[in-house]
């Protein structure tokens, strides 16, 4: 391990060497208020076309603009700084001089957004389609403490391969424009690495918060969410070997109702647009084949799941209520003990209005509902806390409430602070450690590794001159998948390692704190 740390720390002191004569690569630049800041992204590079920053920061409290689209092939990082009293930094979408607009990113390598609230209705008050597009393969997009709203379509669209979205601490609305359009992700055919969405809050949405068909990722997990007016499907989930759906509330979602009609295509368990008439839809995960040598494993416990019983019995005999799967084989997938979720109404502090009956009747109609009329969101800000002698209160995992913890500020902070080294059931076949995320971090980050047989276990954290910085692992673990916080903010900004050794196993990989 000396040896091979070494020539890692020479390397690494080497590199920091050259990146002392441009110095920029790694800086991080804060951008004025009221600035475009599509052109000074863009054009933020040296005569020879190198990039100077790779990271922003936009001030809270300010508003900026934009105009085009940010087509970054680097790792590109946008984050709010300043008072955090201060409202998040906006940022409105500009028109050119044909009263078109873009869409403002186009990743083909990581996209992390920080604290910003963006809104899809552009400068001239018209909604445009997406917010963020995937510009190649295995490309990562973070959100973390985002503000969306008011999207046409979808708020992100992955249409390439191998990519993964991450999304944490987010406040996602008003997406809609007719009846299959509306959505948070739209990955269609793809098939993606991961999909994370953890302690986030989406409401009013006319089709599904990711919309999956012949497709599937590798890995999925939706925890602690509250979920809120969605009219058709809220999860699309498709085929995923593991599927993590936990903790999560499910109110007022599949109001439309599904026609009697459409009882031939799930007698028939035909593809079709299944949609139509369930909550949550997955497949096996041999329907795709690049998932077929993997163990399913799925966690689907601790969700409440409410409609309101007023709306159905408003149903004519022609509309039955969505499902909640609506296989026998989804079923059999999830297992009969996660089948016992809640059904309760938690009543919303204060929670946005939504004409679901006069939406329900369009489409009992002409099986086209529309928004209008329908979504509201004229009386922010909402409050999505509910009575605390709720059974919803304490029925999460470790007896926190179901939902996104944002609204309960001391259990979030609980909850946070245990986080601390989480096993799996999982039982690897290698000893692996994967790349932290976020990388780069500020302060904090993950990393996971996974032990495929009892072993004395240490992963340490080193800075570029080997001088060890931190031990968060020294213990004797059995076989599985394992994840540890490192908080980083006692520590200068700049380069990492850190190492794990278990057994004969012994891995380093780099990491990126910036402050």
């Amino acid at each position: 391990m000396r040896i091979r740390f070494t020539k890692l720390i020479t390397s690494a002191i080497i590199l920091v060497s050259v990146l002392s004569t441009c110095t920029t690569i790694f800086a991080q630049k804060a951008i004025d208020p009221k600035t475009e800041i599509v052109t000074l992204i863009n054009g933020d590079t040296t005569s020879t076309g190198a990039r100077k920053n790779t990271s922003y920061t936009l001030a809270r409290g300010a508003v900026y603009f934009a105009l085009g689209t940010i087509q970054s092939n680097y790792d590109l990082t946008i984050s709010a700084s300043g008072n955090l009293s201060l409202a998040a930094p906006k940022i409105i979408i500009l028109t050119d001089s044909k009263g078109n607009s873009s869409l403002p990113f186009k990743p083909y390598k990581s996209l992390t957004l920080k604290g910003l609230d963006m809104s899809g209705v552009n400068a001239a008050g018209a909604q445009i389609a997406n917010i963020i597009q995937t510009g190649t393969t295995n490309v990562k997009i973070a959100l973390k403490g985002c503000t969306i709203d008011s999207v046409q379509s979808r708020m992100i669209l992955v249409d390439q391969n191998y990519c993964s979205v991450f999304v944490e601490d987010c406040y996602l609305h008003n997406s809609a424009a007719g009846s299959h359009s509306g959505r948070f992700i739209d990955a269609r055919e793809t098939i993606l690495d991961s999909v994370v969405m953890v302690n986030n809050t989406f409401y009013n949405f006319m089709h599904t918060l990711i919309n999956r068909f012949s497709g599937g990722q590798k890995y999925f997990k939706f925890d602690h969410n509250t979920v809120y007016n969605i009219a058709r499907i809220p999860l699309r989930i498709d085929a995923s070997p593991e599927i993590i759906v936990t903790n999560n509330l499910f109110i007022q979602t599949g109001f439309a109702g599904y026609l009697k009609d459409w009882d031939k295509y799930i007698k028939d368990i035909d593809m079709g647009d299944r949609d139509e008439w369930s909550r949550i839809e997955i497949w096996p995960k041999d329907s795709v084949a690049a998932f077929a040598s993997y163990t399913q494993k799925i966690n689907f416990k601790h969700n409440n799941f409410w409609l309101d019983p007023a709306i159905v019995a408003l149903y004519p005999d022609s509309v039955r209520p969505y499902m909640t799967l609506d296989f026998d084989f989804e079923k059999k997938m999830v297992g009969a003990d996660t089948l016992t979720w809640l059904n309760e109404n938690v009543s919303f502090t204060k929670a946005p209005s939504c004409k679901y009956i006069e939406m329900c009747k369009e489409h009992w109609a002409d099986g086209s509902p529309q928004t209008k009329p329908g979504f509201t969101d004229d009386k922010r800000p909402y409050s999505f806390t509910y009575l605390t002698s709720s059974k919803s209160y304490t029925s999460a995992d470790g007896g926190y409430p179901l939902g996104d913890l944002n609204w309960w500020p001391e259990k979030k902070a609980l909850w946070s602070s245990t986080t601390g080294i989480k096993q799996t059931k999982a039982q690897p076949s290698r000893f692996s450690l994967e790349q932290n995320y976020p990388n780069p971090f500020n302060p904090s980050t993950v990393i996971k590794y996974s032990i495929s047989k009892a072993s004395n276990v240490t992963l340490k954290v080193y800075n570029v001159l080997g001088k060890e910085i931190a031990t968060l692992v020294n213990a004797n673990q059995g076989a599985g998948e394992y994840s540890v916080s490192f908080d980083a903010k006692s520590l200068a900004s700049g380069i990492y390692f850190y190492t794990i050794s278990a057994g004969s196993y012994i891995e380093t990989k780099k990491m990126i704190l910036t402050k």
